[in-house]
């Protein structure tokens, strides 16, 4: 297994976990949610804290898909 598969798996795994601990609340988004008094600032307040797990998800699928050229 080379490196680059190595580290695509893991940063999918890792992503994956991040996800689920932020969906059952076992982590905490950063930034001031508890501000936040209707939907859309309530969804710009927590893009952050979900796109940072959803983008480290995606660098590990392009990590495994472009393993695997030939």
């Amino acid at each position: 297994m080379s490196p680059r598969l190595l580290a695509g798996y893991a940063l999918i795994a890792a992503g994956f976990l991040l996800i689920l601990l932020l969906g059952y609340g076992l982590i905490e988004p950063f930034g001031s949610i508890a501000e936040a008094d209707d939907m859309p600032s309530l969804l710009a307040a927590a893009a952050p804290s979900l796109l940072l797990p959803f983008a480290i998800f995606l660098v590990g699928l392009w990590l495994v898909k472009g393993a695997r050229r030939k």
